[in-house]
This record gives structure tokens, C-alpha cells and sequence, in this order.
């Protein structure tokens, strides 16, 4: 499998803002890309059906969402851990976050994509499967970004 994938974005929240949104089972369904359920298991565990375009089908996992290594509101990982419906095979997407303050109220993001595949999905052309995997995490900032300004909007 390919190498983690490092980067860095900001984003217009400070971490306490982007860390209740990350607790929050219905914000989270809202920002993680190509979710169709999710529902809290644990505080910090989530199961649900994630959907994604391969090709010219859809292919749907079942998955779950975990928040581990927190470090309240600097650091935490998000695990994604799926099996993939039909064609059969597994992966673990893993995406630690540190959220560093700056100016206005704004966070540094630095994060790095880390995904592993097994089984049918791995044959079955792995590496296309974790770059989409990788690119989804630009998707997930730009939502994060999104939902922390609907709750300033509200007043959240």
C-alpha cells in the first residue's frame, strides 16, 4: 500500500469549535463524505454506511468511526474501519488531526491519511481505492469548515 499522506489546511473554528463537531453523531454524519447513515455506538464510536463512486458503480461499506488518541482539544484520530458490501474485502482508514490555534480564531489542521485494504478490495485495484480514500480527506475539511460555520450562524 501507498505511503500516509501529510497535510496541513485552516480552518475558520478554533479546535474546541472543530473538536464538538467531531463528537457530535449528527455533525459527523454531515462532514464525513459519502455517508448514508451513522449513529453513535460508544461516545467516541459511530457505526454506519458510507457510499463512494468506483467506476461507473456505487460500491457501499459498512463501517465504523472511532475517535481515538484524544488529547482534549489538540489531538485526536479518526479511524474509519469498513467492510465493503458485495465485492467483498476490508480497510482502515486512519486520520490523525492536530488542531493548533492561530490568529482569529482560526485552526491549523495537520493531518496525515494513512489506509490499508485487504481481501477483494485490495486485488481489486487497492491503490486506485486508497488514493479516492486519501482525496475524500480534502472533502472532510472543506465539511468541517462548513458545519462550523452553520454553528457560528446559529450561535452553537
Amino acid at each position: 500500500m501507498a505511503e500516509p499522506t501529510q497535510g496541513t489546511a485552516t480552518i475558520s473554528a478554533s479546535p474546541e469549535a472543530i473538536w464538538r463537531i467531531l463528537h457530535d453523531p449528527a455533525a459527523l454524519a454531515r462532514i464525513l463524505p459519502g455517508v448514508e447513515s451513522l449513529e453513535a455506538d460508544d461516545p467516541d464510536r459511530f457505526r454506519g454506511v458510507i457510499a463512494a463512486k468506483a467506476g461507473f458503480f456505487t460500491v457501499r461499506a459498512d463501517v465504523t468511526a472511532s475517535l481515538l488518541d484524544a488529547d482534549p482539544p489538540r489531538h485526536v484520530r479518526l479511524e474509519l474501519a469498513g467492510r465493503v458490501r458485495s465485492i467483498g474485502g476490508e480497510f482502515v482508514a486512519s486520520v490523525p488531526l492536530d488542531l493548533t490555534p492561530i490568529d482569529s480564531g482560526r485552526t491549523q489542521v495537520d493531518y496525515t491519511v494513512d489506509v490499508q485494504l485487504s481481501g477483494q478490495l485490495e486485488r481489486m485495484g487497492g491503490s486506485r481505492v486508497g488514493d479516492g480514500l486519501r482525496s475524500q480527506v480534502a472533502d472532510l475539511i472543506r465539511n468541517v469548515e462548513r458545519e462550523a460555520a452553520a454553528a457560528s450562524a446559529s450561535g452553537q
